[in-house]
């Protein structure tokens, strides 16, 4: 399948201004002047043909923001959007003028997309019948619902027959009969192949519509991948965020916001490094295309390679890569086999040992839930790790049963597939991680 939308770096900047006077000042120095917000930062992703992709987060996520650069009606401060083909946004009043009817609307917004007069007269009377707006049709749009806005939206966006489709909370207003004929369609256009964008806060949509699950978070991508992965991490999530405080949820976006988008560990000196060329296993070739991921990743055992490229021949053996749990950064399909680059940093620059075909690996999402701390009392069963999920080779403490009963202070969280890790410490003693199940009695 190729590329048909590739968002790279891309980050939109606004300024915040205390009063009118300072956005006065900022027209003749405006690096002096305003407060800087990000509404996106370094934000990347890939759709490819066919492809649903569902935009998750809470409000002032990013979501709607990523969809209007993507549509071309926002332009992102930096970085780059490519898009293959015509692009269409459905939302609440998107691209509608107040002070024209619907009909008017509906020609005026068929002009600007190339249709000719002609074109625009068959068009209409399938749009006015799919919006079921009747007699109101003839009605400036300023005097209609916000529900009967999204129905005229949608009604000319999927009469089109755009290559690409945004629907950004177009279905969340209106009635219920209305949005079940809205996802029908959709349904209609997925089996024809089409890629689209879903904007929603209803995970049963989501569940039922998407392929993928972009998961935004203060302007960053905090996971892309499968829909039941995402969206069951997103709902943990969501359990938590609704009981905090509204101080509790701004100490957590400050925590998020200190931390730079997409930062990546510290190279240290025992890292494993196999292949130096990284402009080579980052590079997309006419063969193959990365996509940025966050998984975790054990080399299951048996006979398996580490090739320095997807397409590559150059390889070695697995073997002594093994019993370890690595960083997956990127994955890319050749072929037909799905390829993952596996690191021992959180980074595709640096630790890299190279590329392994998905069937020799065993993987699952891996998300940093949070550095809350807590405190919970040792079970004394099995092992601590140097890293979550570890391996045989980066055992911290072979045994726990000497640690049973104790109180262990937990100063971090995360999300591997379906389980949960905890980073901790026992009387000043090295971090080192446990699962949950290792854990009891957790405050």
């Amino acid at each position: 399948m190729s590329k048909v939308i590739e968002v790279k770096n891309v980050s939109k900047r606004y300024k915040l201004y205390r009063n009118t006077k300072e956005r006065l000042l900022s027209i003749f120095n405006r690096d002096k002047y305003g407060e800087d917000f990000y509404a996106l930062d370094n934000v990347n992703f890939e759709a490819v043909e066919g492809d649903v992709v569902g935009f998750i987060g809470t409000n002032g996520s990013g979501k709607s923001t990523l969809s209007n650069i993507i549509s071309g009606i926002v332009p992102e401060t930096s970085g780059e959007v490519h898009t293959r083909g015509s692009v269409m946004l459905i939302a609440v009043a998107a691209g509608l003028n107040n002070d024209l009817t619907g009909r008017e609307n509906i020609e005026l917004k068929c002009l600007m997309l190339g249709f000719s007069k002609q074109e625009i007269k068959e068009l209409e009377p399938e749009i006015i019948e799919f919006s079921e707006l009747g007699s109101f049709i003839d009605q400036p749009v300023k005097s209609y619902s916000s529900g009967m806005k999204s129905r005229l939206g949608f009604a000319i966006s999927v009469s089109v027959d755009p290559d690409i489709l945004i629907i950004d909370e177009a279905l969340s207003v209106g009635d219920r009969a209305f949005a079940d004929k809205s996802l029908k369609k959709m349904k209609e256009f997925k089996e024809l192949g089409k890629t689209m964008i879903f904007v929603s806060h209803s995970i049963g949509q989501m569940k039922m519509f998407c392929d993928k699950i972009l998961w935004l978070e203060f302007g960053r991508v905090k996971a892309y991948g499968e829909v039941n992965e995402v969206l069951g991490m997103y709902e943990a999530f969501l359990n938590k965020w609704q009981n905090m405080s509204k101080k509790e949820r701004e100490d957590y976006k400050q925590r998020v916001l200190s931390e730079p988008a997409n930062s990546e560990a510290v190279k240290n000196d025992n890292e494993v490094q196999v292949y130096s060329d990284e402009a080579l296993l980052l590079e997309s070739s006419d063969d193959y295309t990365t996509v940025p991921t966050s998984r975790l990743a054990h080399i299951r055992g048996g006979q398996s390679k580490v090739y320095k490229a997807p397409n590559s021949e150059e390889y070695i053996p697995s073997d002594e890569f093994k019993n370890h749990v690595y960083h997956v950064t990127k994955e890319a399909n050749f072929r037909f086999d799905k390829y993952f680059l596996l690191s021992t940093e959180k980074s595709s620059e640096t630790g890299t040992i190279g590329w392994m075909k998905e069937q020799d690996v065993q993987s699952h999402l891996y998300v940093e839930v949070d550095s809350d701390e807590k405190e919970g009392i040792l079970k004394g069963i099995g092992s601590g790790s140097k890293e979550p999920w570890g391996g045989k080779k980066q055992l911290a403490y072979k045994d726990l049963a000497v640690f049973e009963g104790q109180k262990i202070k937990i100063v971090k969280t995360v999300l591997i597939g379906k389980n949960i890790w905890y980073q901790g410490t026992v009387e000043k003693g090295k971090l080192f991680w446990l699962h949950v199940n290792q854990l009891e009695n957790l405050i």
